[in-house]
């Protein structure tokens, strides 16, 4: 008896042992690291960029061909700081097969960018190849806007300096008003300026004072890539969106800020109330295809950058009457060609040299009961339905916030 319960005892023992040892073993085999998990998508990755594997906030995105204001299922877009004379690279992860594009045929920086492109800083355009495991590079230190569309095989890496530009702010739609840019930083950057002059009216967000890069225009697709926030509010920045409209004008300080992975965010805050414009001197003109060249005083064709149709000056050399804070421009007998458009402006579009700030005016600032039933609405252009003379005043009450009425009759 003694021997057989020595024997089970030895064998638990022994069975226990067992059991100790193959834990043990299990435990030191466990790993906590939990494994990497790549999701499928297009990345810039590289000691250019805060990352050099794969990270989500550096992925690219789907985003709208200008054309048509529409996603484009083959067109991607990301934002992104890249450090000046460092490498990074565009990459396709599928599953886990990894594809590397390189710079193809005629890569390289845009000598000459077309009329809508960005002016201020390098675009670098080109094909993409597979074949050539080349990184990229960029010259400058700064964000940047890379672009790439996978039918086209097409990239664009342009550096970007954000603005603000429109009727509501200082320079109009001739040209940005130029944010001030902060240091920069692989993962956050900010654009800022205080105290700006915001009237009313409509503006939107323009990096490097262009609206649009091409990145094919004469192939069988019609493919640009927006270079500008819009939308319903400027908290609901949208690619190519809507222009924002501003109708609580006051001196604003306007902060655009960008983090890697969550994208760009406004906000604007009212500093002080605006003084009241001095309109004096400023000379308007009319323009558009609506003007007729048959006016005697017309200049044809339009010689600003708008090169719409053409233009005439304001009676009186173009400068307004003055009483009090009410400017008036009075246009008498102007010819008016039949559905054609045309605008009232600052002569050329531009900022006067002293008081007040450059407009646009259209059919948004019609009196539409004091004008002649014969003028219509082309897309908030002025027209009218049948070719003649008339007559055109354009009032500006700077004690009303710069309230600007437009009345037309015939005659």
């Amino acid at each position: 008896m003694l021997k057989h319960s020595i024997k089970v005892i030895t064998m638990i023992l022994m069975a226990g042992l067992v059991v100790f040892s193959s834990c043990k073993k299990d435990d030191d085999d466990d790993d906590d690291t939990p494994p990497v998990i790549v999701l499928d998508g297009i990345y810039v990755t590289g000691a250019a960029t805060a990352y050099t594997g794969y990270d989500a906030n550096a992925m690219m995105a789907v985003t709208r061909n200008e054309v048509t204001q529409e996603e484009r299922s083959s067109l991607y877009e990301l934002y992104i700081p890249l450090k000046g004379g460092t490498d990074f690279s565009i990459v396709k992860v599928e599953g886990s097969v990894y594809t590397t594009y390189g710079p193809g045929a005629g890569w390289g920086v845009v000598a000459e960018p077309t009329t809508d492109e960005p002016k201020d800083g390098i675009i670098l355009r080109g094909e993409v190849s597979e074949a050539n495991k080349a990184a990229f590079q960029v010259s400058e230190d700064g964000m940047y806007h890379v672009v790439i569309d996978m039918d086209l095989m097409i990239a664009v890496v342009a550096h970007v300096h954000w603005g603000v530009i429109g009727a509501a702010t200082p320079d109009g739609w001739g040209t940005s008003t130029v944010l001030d840019e902060s240091a920069f930083n692989a993962t956050t950057m900010s654009w800022e300026i205080n105290n700006m002059e915001l009237r009313g009216g409509d503006w939107k967000f323009r990096y490097s004072n262009g609206w649009k890069i091409e990145l094919d225009t004469v192939g069988t697709d019609d493919v640009k890539v927006n270079t500008n926030f819009g939308g319903a509010t400027y908290t609901e920045l949208v690619p190519g969106g809507d222009n924002f409209v501003n109708d609580a004008p006051g001196l604003y300080t306007i902060e655009f800020a960008y983090t890697l992975g969550d994208g760009y965010t406004a906000t604007l805050t009212k500093t002080g109330d605006l003084p009241l414009t001095n309109w004096d001197g400023v000379v308007c003109d009319a323009v558009g295809t609506g003007v007729s060249a048959d006016n005697p005083n017309a200049i044809v064709p339009d010689p600003s950058g708008w090169a719409w149709g053409n233009k005439l000056l304001a009676d009186n050399a173009g400068v307004p009457v003055v009483n009090g804070d009410v400017y008036t421009w009075t246009w008498t007998s102007m010819i008016i060609e039949a559905n054609e458009g045309f605008k009232v402006r600052t002569e050329n579009g531009e900022a006067p040299p002293s008081g007040g700030a450059n407009f646009d005016a259209g059919y948004g600032n019609l009196d539409v009961d004091a004008s002649s039933d014969k003028v219509i609405d082309l897309g908030g252009n002025l027209g009218v339905s049948e070719k003649g003379a008339y007559t055109i005043t354009l009032v500006i009450d700077a004690g009303n916030e710069d309230a600007k009425t437009i009345t037309i009759t015939e005659g």
